[in-house]
């Protein structure tokens, strides 16, 4: 019985291990997509202006975005790729109104949640003039933990006076 135990025992410490591993190792995917989104995106402005299809009014780049932060990834991971490459993650309010809270039956206020990510990132500058790519992610709302992403639109602006 003695032995049962500690099998037991071992086997849910190393499960708990190759969990706390895994969770460790995503983190890291997550990391890598961002680091790679970037090397794509700067490839595509590249290729725009090298073809001169650039458009100063925007380009979409949506496909592009979408192969690294797909339809279903959770937002704390679509914000992680997304710092990863560099971006800045915009604070967009939550869906209602911090200073109108609806309360529920027993006083408590409404979860805030986050509708969508919105995301800039700088290609190139020079003086005032700049190019950014623009990302908007849309939420899922699963009424779980997390969000979850729905739709993807990205597009490389020029940004100037």
């Amino acid at each position: 019985m003695k032995f049962a135990v500690i099998c037991v025992s071992l086997l849910l410490a190393t499960h708990a291990d190759a969990v706390g591993r895994r969770n460790q190792m995503n983190a890291l995917d997550f990391q890598e997509r961002g680091a790679r989104l970037r090397v794509e995106l700067e490839r595509a402005y590249q290729d725009l202006r090298h073809t001169g299809g650039f458009k100063s009014d925007g380009n979409d780049v949506s496909s592009t975005v979408k192969k690294y932060v797909p339809v279903g990834t959770s937002f704390a991971n679509a914000e992680t790729t997304l710092r990863s490459s560099g971006f800045t993650i915009d604070p967009l309010p939550p869906r209602e109104p911090p200073d109108n809270p609806s309360p529920l039956s027993k006083g408590e206020h409404k979860l805030m949640t986050r509708v969508a990510i919105a995301a800039t990132l700088v290609l190139a500058q020079k003086g005032v003039s700049r190019i950014t790519v623009e990302i908007t992610l849309l939420a899922e709302i699963s009424g779980a933990d997390e969000n979850t992403v729905k739709g993807v639109h990205a597009v490389i602006h020029y940004r100037g006076v």
